[in-house]
């Protein structure tokens, strides 16, 4: 088998050719050269070729063609190169004119075939540059992974993870989290609620004390501008609240700082968050909810009556673990009530409240499930009286204007009161259920409490002037359901008990009586889309509450409804 030439090779015999004499029918000496193949195993022996002589006239030999897997650069007629090893026995040739003798021409060669163990070291050798290849594009891809988790880890703004798995809870019904405007991790965002009201309470006259009754206004019932910050270890919360609910008025509605260990995965909550600063109560669904969240005006009857502001002072710790929640707060025990211009008093006992909430949270595809059971167990306060002095009355019985007999009372002094305390505590149960279909999301809410002596701001349960403990029941359902992110149709069903083991006097005899109040309060409302205006979203809402109770009388003195339904249409609109 004939090795094919090395370029090297062909150089060297281009310059024999060059040097030999160029005489018209003379043949070429008869010159052994021996080749190298490089290619070629160590152990197989490299052939030598002899070039036949040729006469002028006949053209120069056929050399064999290289293998399909070797390149092979095309050569001339005359050779172009030469083994240097042979050099020595070419210039030792005389230059002198051979004899011209006829020789046949040899056939030209058979190709030759490519050695197999040649071809199999080349696929190897392929194979070899491909997993290279292959390794060099994933350590490529490894390091850039590691550069973004790297950028990640430098950067203070936390919230990088995808929104699109981020934990939507039922009541986000066509709304969700707002916009805002973010920068290095504090985004600033607000909400105003502009709202028209009326009621059958409503009348033009002063209660006792200058406090008036109308009810039917305008009113801005809530304008929040909120500022907070979120890190990876860290977080802030500072929302103002303007109202002119009781005139106008601008308070703190929430100012906390947290310490945060996160999930790595963003679109979780955390591990563990412990706050500490003004915030919301952990008890129940409602409370836990911002105002603006919320579809329906104001909180259940029952949950206003408990907690007369959503928020306290204290210490909270929250987090979660797969679809496990906790929520647990050590707190003061006096609600701040948000509404404008409210009576917000220091707490009078030292003792705080402990409320906590242990639940769970899920999204099985295009649903969502999520509950919990709730506690709580606190101090509740009675004022005492201070002491009053030795006094002198006059009643006109006979309203003539003068002193006559029998109308100066002698009022004698009272020693102070002391104050006193009372147990108090609450057990709730709250469920969620958000259904995805193709007109939007549809929301079954159900939310029921058992508790003594909570009520705060409704009809205050004291416990020490009535001579025994009152238990409150509590309870409500709500459908809330989307109509293709354009509208939202729903109602809400609210019982509240504030003490059922209330007794009536009739006739000299003690009955039982239902103190029971009955709401129900449908809603509908239109949406504003958010692709409309970017950045800024809202909503146009009207709501109808009508209320059954006893809280009235009728003319013979049997109690009966009273007349105090009333209807709210509400603007709102944040960013």
């Amino acid at each position: 088998m004939i090795a094919p030439l090395h370029p090297r090779h062909l150089l060297w015999l281009g310059a024999v050719a060059l040097a030999l004499p160029q005489t018209a029918g003379a043949a070429a000496p008869e010159v052994s050269i021996e080749i190298e193949d490089d290619d070629a195993p160590a152990s197989s022996p490299v052939p030598k070729t002899t070039p036949a002589p040729t006469s002028p006239k006949t053209s120069p030999p056929q050399t064999s063609a290289p293998p399909p897997t070797a390149t092979t650069p095309k050569t001339s007629p005359a050779p172009t190169t030469r083994d240097p090893r042979a050099a020595s026995e070419i210039d030792a040739v005389p230059d002198t004119e051979p004899t011209v003798e006829s020789a046949p021409i040899e056939p030209a060669p058979t190709p030759a075939q490519p050695d197999p163990e040649i071809t199999a070291l080349r696929e190897q050798l392929a194979a070899v540059q491909a997993r290279l290849q292959t390794v060099e594009d994933e350590r490529r891809q490894e390091k850039s992974e590691q550069s973004q988790q790297e950028k990640k880890r430098r950067t203070p703004f936390v919230r990088v993870g995808n929104v699109g798995r981020a934990e939507i809870a039922p009541t986000h019904v066509g709304f969700g989290p707002g916009a805002g405007l973010s920068q290095w991790g504090v985004r600033l965002s607000g909400y105003i609620q502009s709202q028209y009201q009326w009621s059958q309470l409503s009348e033009d006259q002063i209660q006792q004390g200058g406090a008036t009754l109308n009810q039917n206004r305008f009113m801005v019932r809530r304008g929040r501008l909120r500022v907070s910050g979120d890190w990876r270890w860290a977080a802030f919360d500072f929302e103002l609240d303007g109202s002119t609910t009781r005139g106008p008025f601008v308070g703190v509605r929430q100012a906390n700082v947290s310490f945060v260990w996160r999930n790595p995965d963003a679109a979780r909550p955390p591990y563990l968050m412990v706050t500490a600063g003004l915030t919301e109560a952990p008890f129940g669904h409602e409370l836990r909810l911002g105002q603006r969240e919320m579809m329906f005006m104001e909180r259940s009857l029952g949950s206003l009556a408990f907690f007369p502001g959503p928020v306290d002072v204290g210490l909270r710790v929250r987090g979660g673990v797969a679809a496990f929640r906790y929520d647990l707060a050590i707190m003061n025990g006096t609600p701040l009530d948000d509404r404008a211009g409210a009576r917000n008093t220091t707490d009078p006992t030292r003792a705080p409240d402990y409320i906590g909430r242990f639940g769970f949270a899920a999204r099985p595809g295009k649903h969502a499930l999520s509950g919990g059971v709730s506690l709580l167990y606190g101090t509740g306060f009675h004022r005492g009286s201070e002491a009053t002095k030795n006094r002198l009355e006059w009643s006109d019985l006979n309203e003539n204007g003068a002193i006559d007999t029998g109308e100066l009372v002698a009022v004698p002094g009272q020693a102070a009161t002391p104050s006193l305390n009372f147990r108090r505590w609450a057990v709730g149960a709250d469920f969620q259920v958000g259904l995805r279909s193709k007109a939007g999301w549809t929301q079954i809410l159900a939310e029921g409490t058992i508790a003594s002596n909570l009520d705060r701001d409704l009809i205050v349960a004291d416990p020490v002037v009535v001579g025994a403990d009152l238990r409150e029941l509590h309870g409500y359902v709500a459908v809330i359901q989307e109509l293709f992110g354009r509208a939202v149709v729903g109602g809400r069903y609210d019982y509240y008990d504030p003490n059922t083991d209330l007794l009536d006097r009739r006739r000299g005899e003690f009955v039982p009586k239902a103190a029971a109040i009955h709401t129900i309060s449908p809603i509908v409302g239109a949406l504003l889309p958010p692709t409309w205006i970017p950045g800024v979203r809202g909503r146009l809402v009207f709501q109808y509450d009508a209320v059954l109770d006893a809280l009235g009388r009728d003319s013979r003195g049997v109690p009966a409804n009273l007349k105090n339904d009333q209807f709210i249409v509400r603007l709102q609109g944040e960013f």
